[in-house]
């Protein structure tokens, strides 16, 4: 299980209402920093910041990380990733293929800090967002 202690924490959208805020530094001071999918930092420091605690991956962005993994996996490697997906695709079987993709980076790259949901929390999760939006 995932463990972390924040006192302050920042969650930075992969909104481009980012953009000319010049609220990196601020961004910076949280304790824990937490990003959506592949939303970039390099280049936006000076708006978004430049650290990133934890950084929660759809499965549909996992290719999207994976097409720049030095820098999402070698550059930034004290960043904890947490992926989630359907049991489908992160079925540890062999045939989970979102699974699979993560298994290989871990390899190539084995000081990446990784998690995936359960699918017991996948599916609470999947409830609590249709009560909230009434969306499936």
């Amino acid at each position: 299980p995932l463990q972390l202690e924040c006192d302050l924490c920042a969650i930075i959208s992969n909104s481009g209402q980012m953009t000319e805020q010049k609220v990196g530094s601020e961004i910076d001071h949280a304790s824990c920093i937490w990003r959506m999918n592949n939303a970039p930092t390099k280049g936006y420091e000076e708006d978004v910041g430049k650290r990133t605690t934890i950084r929660v991956v759809s499965h549909t962005s996992v290719p999207l990380l994976l097409k720049n993994a030095d820098y999402f996996f070698k550059e930034t490697n004290s960043t904890i990733y947490v992926i989630w997906g359907p049991f489908r695709n992160m079925r540890k079987d062999g045939s989970g293929i979102v699974y699979n993709m993560l298994k290989k980076t871990v390899d190539s790259y084995p000081g990446a800090k990784i998690y995936v949901t359960t699918e017991k929390r996948m599916s609470y999760c999947d409830e609590i967002f249709k009560k909230e939006t009434g969306k499936d």
